[in-house]
């Protein structure tokens, strides 16, 4: 896909001049077909590490704020991205059908359920509803653990040379998970990637 592939070089140059050391481990998780790609949120350089070095084309949940930044603005929209109105619960239910309709189509997705930047290693709640993308169109979901992104370009002065590492968890497959396991499904990714922030720190 030329629009992926466009953002991924922009993703690599942002990195590279930066001067951001990335750390990236677990890309062979990666299932065929589509799948939903689900992240904690420590800064803005999440979506670019996460394009950078994942193979396989996806689109965002993205808050509708993004709209306003023009360059990224464009290569989101070329890539499926969706954006969200946080604020009108209406038009949240209709961008996660719209999520549910790009994944049943064979186009991978990705959301941040946290809703926002923590702008540090602690990770927040999910909001709630961010599963449903999955278990409605049937696809795995794929953990992300990222760490070290919220030093690069959002806090302090330093905004270059730093360390981030990436941590592409196994699929969970949702049409083997029973009714329970799919109702504590958000918990269960939580923890996963919360689980592996605690191994990185150490």
């Amino acid at each position: 896909m030329y629009a992926y592939g466009k953002a991924k070089k922009i993703s690599k140059h942002i990195m590279k001049i930066s001067k951001t050391t990335s750390e990236v481990r677990g890309i062979n998780n990666i299932p065929e077909g589509p799948c939903l790609f689900v992240a904690n949120h420590q800064a803005i350089v999440d979506a670019f590490l996460m394009v950078g070095y994942i193979d396989k084309p996806f689109g965002f949940i993205a808050k509708k704020e993004i709209e306003k930044i023009p360059l990224v603005r464009s290569w989101l929209r070329d890539m499926n991205t969706v954006f969200m109105d946080r604020e009108d619960v209406r038009e949240s239910i209709k961008s996660i059908n719209i999520g549910i309709e790009t994944l049943k189509r064979g186009y991978s997705m990705a959301i941040f359920p946290e809703g926002t930047r923590s702008l540090k290693s602690e990770m927040g709640d999910f909001k709630k509803g961010s599963m449903k993308l999955a278990l409605k169109a049937g696809v795995p979901v794929v953990p992300i653990t990222i760490d070290g992104t919220y030093k690069v370009l959002e806090v302090g002065r330093k905004v270059s040379g730093h360390t981030v590492t990436m941590v592409v968890h196994k699929p969970i497959y949702v049409n083997k998970l029973t009714k329970e396991e799919q109702s504590n499904l958000s918990d269960t990714v939580h923890q996963i990637i919360e689980d592996e922030l605690i191994i990185i720190r150490q």
